[in-house]
């Protein structure tokens, strides 16, 4: 019974599917329909983790190419600080 319950909790969260319309349908449907959303959900986590090698993968290549490179040297202006005199007081 509490399998039931997560199904009919998978069913209305992911599916959108109320539980009163779940229990209108064939046990076999409901099956099928959940095989076929675990089998989705794999694929999809599948997708997802190549996804983000692919681009691990691209980072780590940036970072290698930048890595031997060094920063365009930059020339400091030169600046004179005026010279000023000191206030007198009487």
């Amino acid at each position: 019974m509490e399998n039931w319950f997560k199904i009919e909790f998978i069913f209305a969260k992911n599916l959108h599917i109320i539980p009163s319309e779940l229990d209108k349908m064939e046990f076999y449907r409901v099956e099928y329909m959940l095989k076929n959303y675990e089998d989705f959900i794999e694929e999809e986590n599948k997708q997802n983790a190549k996804q983000n090698k692919e681009h691990e993968k691209q980072i780590s290549t940036s970072k290698v190419g930048h890595s031997n490179q060094k920063p365009p040297k930059m020339d400091v202006p030169k600046m004179t600080i005026p010279k000023m005199q000191m206030p007198k007081y009487k």
